[in-house]
């Protein structure tokens, strides 16, 4: 018997090669440029897990309202934020910080310390030339209660793609 006339034998080792080929670039493209770990010190946060229950009690206890405003003007973008209780009273909150995470590229994210302008009210301006979807970690902070939210928006940036290494 000679090769030519058994090629058949030759399609399954194709196909398992091109499964593994497909598999290989799929996972490269996956992690290439990204590390594993979005999320910064991640075996901390799981373990203070009751800690994060608590807050979250907290949260639904206290019911404030996070409403933000967000302009952006190429790389800067503007950030204000109302913050009401659940009749909606705004909170004169002592301090307000936000943690801005472009989704697409997360080793790019930064922590901003909001300025207070009338009651109630908060804002600030951060550059970042990434558009796409961002999410938005809230903390509020008045007295000894702690305040926690979040929402993600689409905000355009320079870059179509973010640029890694």
């Amino acid at each position: 018997m000679s090769l030519i006339a058994n090629r058949w034998m030759f399609v399954p080792i194709g196909l398992l090669s091109l499964t593994v080929t497909i598999a290989t670039l799929t996972v490269l493209s996956a992690v290439v440029g990204h590390p594993l770990g979005m999320e910064p010190s991640y075996d901390a946060k799981a373990a203070s897990w009751e800690s994060e229950r608590a807050q979250r009690a907290t949260n639904e206890a206290l019911r404030w309202v996070v409403t933000p405003d967000i302009t952006s003007d190429g790389p800067t973008h503007s950030l204000a934020l109302r913050i009401e209780d659940k009749h909606a009273a705004r909170i004169n909150a002592s301090s307000v910080r936000v943690e801005c995470i472009p989704v697409r590229a997360a080793e790019m994210r930064q922590t901003i310390e909001l300025l207070r302008g009338e009651l109630g009210e908060f804002s600030c301006s951060f550059d970042s030339p990434v558009g796409g979807q961002w999410e938005f970690r809230v903390t509020v902070e008045q007295g000894a209660l702690r305040y926690t939210d979040a929402f993600r928006r689409f905000l355009t940036g320079t870059l179509k793609e973010p640029r890694h290494g």
